[in-house]
């Protein structure tokens, strides 16, 4: 009886393992821009509580084409966005923002 346990716990962690591991491969662009058209924005952001919120904030926004870098911050309340001006603006980073369930000041 204890070799079956021992046998269904390792199967389990085995099973949890692998579960989260995929083998697909993530399309990496390489987008060359002037530096006089990046922008920094720091937005005020209202509703995350915790890193989650954070790297939910994150991937929204940086899914945005020109968006350069994207860090958010729930301690203080607010995301400092880099973009590109030429491709995209404070507006649609807001919007995106606001999708993703928080609030922007």
């Amino acid at each position: 009886m204890k070799d079956l346990s021992q046998l269904l716990l390792l199967l389990f962690f085995a099973l949890t393992f692998t579960v989260g591991c995929s083998d697909e491969k993530k399309e990496t662009k390489v987008v060359t821009v002037k530096k006089s058209d990046i922008v920094l924005k720091t937005i005020g952001v209202n509703g995350m509580t915790c890193m989650g919120c954070e790297v939910t904030l994150e991937g929204a926004v940086s899914k945005i084409e020109g968006v350069v870098k994207v860090k958010a911050s729930a301690k203080n309340n607010q995301a400092a966005v880099e973009f590109d001006k030429t491709k995209t603006d404070e507006e649609s980073i807001r919007k995106s923002i606001i999708e993703s369930g928080y609030e922007v000041n």
